[in-house]
């Protein structure tokens, strides 16, 4: 999916998001606690509240694209039953209603839903939980199931110290994952952990696996190797035999006899890694979100990785967090979007607005300059 435009408000703790529009680069810059990484986590919600879950006084308006060119429009709102989501868990008791919700595909109205009924294709439905939105509810309807596909493609690319989270990397049956992801498509369609995707290109797509490999030795020229296996223990203890035949990602340096454990790669080579394997084996239609990308990351790999989401061909979308002076200008002006606040109200703003790139002036420095940059409130 695309997402074009989304709006958002929570009235539990009275913070608000304007109406933002996305392209399919979107860099979100401004001052720190403005709000840049809870407009990523407010879409990362929205992908929870379309598979099922409520969120109390959660108000919400999205217009999105699905791969096959179908444009939805989807908003609700729940009850406001005060902010009974601490620490993001969902209670299993006293769960909120939605109290409207309504979904159009290509400008046609689909669902219609009040507190007492939903309309579905202009009929009434049976009686449907009145907690769960209608997209996770009516998720094998034909109209609706290209919807509820697209939020499953949303991701919260987070790799920092992801080297030495074994979890993150831990399938049970390697062996049925192999037989169910034979081809590069069903590898990319599939919903496992980009560390399981490695190793399904690794066995089964090992020409995708190599394009993997060669652009992260551009890179990192001092990498001779990568695989992905279980390693070679010598040890017959509990712990060992329950990763014996666990694949981990490795890495071989040049000169250097030794392969180089997971958990012992460096976190800004690791991450490089997962963010190259992730624009090669992720599904079309994918969104990622990345909040401050630099993270971890050396010069060298911000450089290169910066250019790979630019020239990525394939249909991905990437909405990106950053602070980092390179990364801002390495990628156009016409990408940015200043994040400003007003109390609890957040704003976006084309760099336009501000009618920075309409002089000689270099673009980042016309965008430091700005009162609304450094300090993030509106003027």
């Amino acid at each position: 999916m695309k997402i074009i435009s989304f709006k958002y408000e929570d009235k539990a703790l009275e913070w608000s998001l304007d109406e933002a529009e996305f392209d399919k680069l979107t860099l979100l810059v401004g001052a720190s606690g403005v709000g840049k990484t809870q407009i990523l986590k407010s879409i990362m919600r929205l992908k929870s509240i379309a598979s099922g879950k409520s969120f109390s006084a959660t108000k919400w308006k999205i217009l999105f694209e699905t791969i096959d060119n179908l444009k939805f429009e989807w908003s609700g709102e729940f009850e406001n039953k005060g902010d009974i989501n601490f620490l993001g868990y969902e209670p299993k008791t006293n769960k909120p209603s939605i109290v409207k919700e309504k979904l159009f595909c290509n400008n046609n109205l689909i669902v219609d839903r009040t507190k007492d009924a939903i309309i579905f294709n202009n009929a009434k439905t049976v009686k449907l939980d009145n907690q769960q939105s209608v997209i996770h509810l009516l998720k094998e309807e034909e109209i609706i199931k290209p919807a509820y596909k697209g939020f499953e493609k949303i991701i919260f690319s987070d790799q920092t110290d992801s080297a030495i989270s074994m979890r993150r990397a831990n399938f049970s049956n390697s062996q049925k994952l192999l037989e169910i992801n034979k081809t590069l498509k069903a590898i990319q369609e599939s919903t496992i952990a980009i560390e399981a995707k490695l190793f399904l290109a690794y066995k089964n797509s090992f020409k995708t696996f190599n394009i993997i490999k060669e652009r992260y030795i551009d890179i990192f020229p001092q990498v001779e190797d990568i695989k992905v296996e279980p390693y070679d223990f010598k040890s017959d203890d509990d712990f060992v035999r329950i990763f014996k035949e666990h694949p981990f990602i490795q890495i071989k340096e040049v000169g250097v006899d030794k392969w180089i454990r997971q958990e012992k790669i460096s976190s800004g080579m690791y991450r490089s890694l997962i963010h190259i394997a992730e624009i090669y084996l992720c599904g079309e239609g994918s969104v990622f979100l990345i909040d401050e990308f630099e993270n971890s990351l050396g010069i060298n790999c911000i450089n290169e990785l910066t250019n790979d989401i630019l020239s990525s061909k394939r249909q991905i979308q990437f909405i990106l967090t950053s602070h980092h002076p390179y990364i801002i200008n390495n990628i156009d002006y016409a990408y940015w979007k200043l994040v400003t606040r007003t109390k609890g109200v957040v704003n976006t703003h084309n760099a336009e607005e501000y009618k920075i790139g309409k002089s000689k002036h270099d673009a980042f420095m016309q965008l430091i300059q700005l009162e609304q940059f450094q300090t993030g409130m509106e003027i």
